[in-house]
Formats: C-alpha cells, structure tokens, sequence
C-alpha cells in the first residue's frame, strides 16, 4: 500500500522537498544549474539468460509477457529499496517524487514513416512483475495504431497551430512555474518529461544502445537505453565453456540527486535484479521512502 504523506510549506505538488540530506548535495544545484551540466552515465552488460528462460516457460503457459515487463519490475524495485534513485531537482532544490513514473516512447507502427508517441506510467512501489505486465498492456493498447492519440499528442497538436512567437512564449512561462512549482497539474500528468526514468528500447529496432542526455526542461533524472541481445560464450568457474545470452544497458543519470557510492550501489541491486527475476514475482517485504525529506 502507497504510504500517504502532509505536505509541508517548501514541498511541491509532486514531491516533496529533501530538507537534511548531505549539506554538498543541497549546494549543488546552485554550482550545477541544469540537467545537462550534471549527467553521469553508467554502462552495464547483463546475462539476460534466465529472464529469457523464464519468458519462455509462460508464454508456453499463454502468458503474454516479455522482457520489458522484468525490466520495468525491476527498476519499479529497486526505488522501493533505494528512494533515492527518484528524487529530482527543480528550482535549485532536491524533492522526493511523490510517485514511481516511468515515460516510453513507442512506435505506433514499426515503420519509419510512422509517428511516434510517449506513453507514461505510474506505477505502485510494491508492483509485482504481473502487476507491471497489466499496466503495460493497458497503456501501450490505448496509444498503439495510427488513429491513437494520448492527452500529449493532442497538446502538442493544438501548440503546433499556434504562431511560434506565442509557442516559445507559452513554454518559457511552463519552465517558469515548473521551477517554482505552480505548474498546472494537467501538463504534469500528461507530459513525459516530468517522470522518474525515461525509457528507451534501442534494441526493438536492432540497435545498440547510446547515451541518451536528460532533458533539461522536465524534472528527469535518470535515462535508460536497452540494446540488442548477443550471444556471448565464457568459461564457467568449474573451466567449462557455456553460452549465454546478454544485453547492454546504457544509464544516464543527474548526480545530483545522490551521491555516486549510492547511485552505483542501486545500479548494482538493479542489474542484479535482471539475473534472479523469480524474486520479481512476488512483492518486496518492505518499501523503503526517502528519510531525508
């Protein structure tokens, strides 16, 4: 169950202000203004192997379920256990997100002639894989084929019919309530750039991943990109040589948010995660929430 928490004068309407963490963390937002000034990027190379074992096993069963499904679980997870990793900078504070959020972008058609949407979603702390594969399902249903179009879509339609005078004047005046925290909460609710990770799958195009920046506009803190699987052969620790399958995994994040022991830490439990999917299955015995707020 999500806990519930007072908002205190300071807080926003989406997170709630880091008000005693480490006094070089709470300055540097000062000496480091934007996103891009603060991106640190982490690559990983996971045995995706036993993932893949067990996907298999389910759709024998007819379970419709894949590799993102874990994934996603997994990042899901590891904010339960490291709450950091969701916290964001904005107006030259940190804050706690209040939710765990997750932005896409999905093609509505495998084609390079076809549109591409942002799909958000808002996961529960304690969401199991099977949870995460429902939501998925859900969502990406609603935003897949050429008609489809989700809230964004239609804001940006109506914008792109504005003269560019009055367009550049309407989003410098949501960068200037977003870094005081008035912005409406309809274009937060809609806008994939206000979200703990965005998500980018470069392998469902065959693919390796690249180092995607973090948008400066937005309160994005960590960007993930997925490449192809390879098949990779290595000598066991009893000097047998086995085949497995794995995958690179190519994170950017704003060291902001967190110190680098910790950030490296959570990436550790994250990856780790990927290698013993079973404990995804069921939800974790305890969800820890930011204690610094």
């Amino acid at each position: 169950m999500e806990q519930k928490f007072k908002k205190k004068w300071g807080d926003r309407y989406d997170g709630r202000r880091v008000r005693h963490g480490d006094p070089t963390n709470i300055i540097i937002p000062f000496l480091m203004k934007d996103r891009d000034d603060s991106q640190v990027f982490f690559d990983a190379e996971i045995d995706v192997s036993k993932v893949d074992a067990i996907i298999q096993e389910k759709r024998k069963e007819g379970i419709d379920i894949g590799f993102l499904d874990y994934l996603l679980a997994a990042l899901v997870r590891t904010i339960s256990q490291y709450p950091r990793m969701n916290r964001f900078i904005a107006g030259r504070r940190i804050y706690a997100r209040d939710d765990v959020r997750v932005s896409m972008a999905v093609k509505k058609r495998l084609s390079i002639n076809t549109e591409e949407t942002n799909v958000k979603f808002n996961f529960p702390r304690e969401a199991t894989v099977n949870d995460i594969n429902k939501i998925i399902r859900e969502e990406i249903a609603e935003n897949k084929g050429e008609e489809a179009s989700n809230d964004m879509d239609k804001l940006i339609g109506v914008l792109n019919k504005l003269p560019r005078w009055f367009y550049s004047m309407f989003i410098g005046l949501i960068e200037w309530l977003d870094f005081h925290g008035k912005m409406p909460k309809f274009i937060h609710e809609v806008s994939p750039f206000h979200t703990s990770v965005f998500v980018t799958n470069m392998g469902s195009i065959g693919a390796e991943p690249i180092y995607h920046h973090l948008y400066n506009f937005g309160t994005t803190s960590v960007f993930i990109a997925l490449g192809n699987r390879r098949r990779l052969r290595v000598i066991d620790k009893d000097g047998k040589v086995r085949e497995k399958r794995v995958m690179r995994l190519r994170f950017t994040a704003d060291e902001r948010i967190a110190d680098g022991y910790y950030l490296s830490v959570a990436l550790k439990y994250f990856t780790g995660l990927l290698t013993r999917p079973e404990e995804l299955e069921a939800a974790p015995e305890e969800v820890k929430y930011d204690d610094q707020i």
